[in-house]
Parts: C-alpha cells; structure tokens; sequence
C-alpha cells in the first residue's frame, strides 16, 4: 500500500512538472511580447534580457496609434473575422443538422468530400481566387476576402458541426415530430441549444483562423485602408529603417486582444463542445 501511495505521490509531482514545464513555454512568449511593448529601443538591445520592467513606456503604442493605420487594420480584421465567423456558424449548422437528420443516396461520398477538401493547403486557391475576383472587381475587398475565408472555413466547420448534431438523439426529433414541430422550429428551438457548445468551439477555431491569415490577405488586399492586422503589421516592418520591435510588439498585443476575450468568453463551452463531439467507443 505504501509503494503505491508512494508511486501515486511520484507520478502526480511529474505530471505536475511536464505542465509546468508546458506552461512556461506556452506563457513565456505571449509575456516577453507583452513587456517588449512597454520597453524603449535600448532596453530591447541589450546583452541581458530585462524580464521586469520598474516602469512602463507607453510611447510604442501612442506610436502605433498616431504613425501608422492600425486602428483601421484592426477594424477591418474584426469585420473579416466577424463576418466569417457568423456566416460560416449559420451555414455549417444548417448543413450538419440537414446531413445528420435526412438520408439521401451520395451521402457518404459528400461527407468524405467535405473532408478531403479541408485537406486541401488554403493557399493551393490564391491564383484562381485572384483571377476570379479581378474579372469580378472583388479584389481589395472586405466582402471579397469574407467570401473566400467562408469557402475554407467552411469545410472544418460542417465536419465538426456534423460530429455534434450526431449526438442529439433521435428519440428528441421524434417527440418533437409528435408535437407537431416543424423541421424550421426542430433545427432552431430544439437542435441549435443543444449543440451551442459545439458551436462555441467552431466559433473560436473559424475566427482565430480568419483573423490569423495571412497568405490571401496578401495577394488579395492591396489598399491601406482594406488591410487586415497582419498585413498591416508585416508592413510596419517594411516602412521602417530599422526594425521598431517595440511598435511591432505593441501591435502584436492589440492583435491578441479579441481571440483572448473571445476564448475568455466562451470557455464554460469549450470543455463541453470537445466532450460533445468526441468519438464513442
């Protein structure tokens, strides 16, 4: 009894440490770009790294805020990141609700398809895209770059959708059927609440992923004033001399912002929506 306790006490102090240990690598970067922002050029180069600050220099982001147009990078990122998150949430879930609830000859094969297409690189679609939206005087766009986040967002979301929508029983449509229901009120009022977890964490994966692009944004938005955040941040470092690694940091915190209130507020859901979807065995 005692060498069990004593091996239980063992492996609890290891797995303690291995998250410790994660925890530092995943937290130290996110800190040193936080404090990078508040330090002047020659605290930033220097041969020992300064990890406290005694005081905060708030001149990066006056600098950010005054000299550049990220307020405008960041307002459109929002827009972008919004929109796709939206538009993807409603039309994944009437897509898995439809492939959960109805049987029709192919559909198998448009589920694989689904999926095959989300193995498909993003970037592999940059020149039709291209191509398309200058016949169609869609590039430097929002609405444009909205359109082809939705496409690639699109895929991921309907598997995941399908995977949540799977694990209402079927026993609930039958007594809404009984009831009365119609399909419109089924998916809305009884299928929808059910799976608002499920739909948490798809929300949190298509707005990360649209706000994080970078690759399309680039060939498609051309303007300052169409410019997502990380287009407009990689272009801060091109208009410069020298590389202002405080301003640069100061504009990677902002870009923080809305994926840690939006994690921050759905994170009651996100436990729950991975156990949703989870593979029974």
């Amino acid at each position: 009894m005692k060498s069990m306790k004593k091996k239980r006490i063992l492996q609890s102090i290891g797995l303690g440490a291995a998250f410790l240990v994660l925890g530092v690598l995943f937290i130290f970067p996110l800190y040193w770009t936080v404090i990078t922002s508040f330090k002047t050029s020659s605290q930033v180069f220097v041969e020992k790294p300064v990890l406290i600050l005694d005081t905060l220099y708030l001149d990066n982001y006056i600098e950010i805020f005054q000299k550049s147009h990220v307020m405008t990078f960041f307002k459109n990122s929002l827009l972008i990141a919004g929109g796709t998150t939206l538009l993807s949430l409603i039309l994944a879930s009437m897509a898995g609700f439809g492939l959960c609830r109805y049987g029709f000859k192919g559909k198998k094969t448009l589920q694989n398809s689904i999926l095959i297409i989300r193995m498909i690189p993003a970037l592999v679609y940059t020149i039709p895209y291209y191509i398309i939206y200058n016949k169609l005087h869609l590039l430097d766009t929002l609405a444009g770059l909205i359109m082809s986040y939705i496409s690639f967002a699109l895929p991921m979301a309907i598997w995941l959708a399908i995977s949540f929508f799977l694990d209402i029983p079927s026993e609930i449509y039958e007594s809404a059927e009984i009831d009365g229901c119609s399909e419109f009120k089924m998916y809305t009022r009884i299928a929808l609440p059910l799976v608002k977890a499920g739909l948490a964490v798809i929300a949190i994966l298509v707005f990360v992923g649209a706000w994080n692009e970078f690759g399309l944004a680039l060939v498609l938005q051309s303007s300052d004033a169409k410019k997502t955040l990380p287009i407009g941040i990689a272009s801060m470092v091109q208009t410069h001399k020298d590389t202002p690694s405080g301003s640069l940091a100061a504009a990677g915190v902002l870009a923080m912002i809305p994926a840690v209130i939006l994690s921050m507020a759905t994170q009651k859901y996100i436990v729950k929506g991975t156990m949703a979807g989870a593979v029974k065995g």
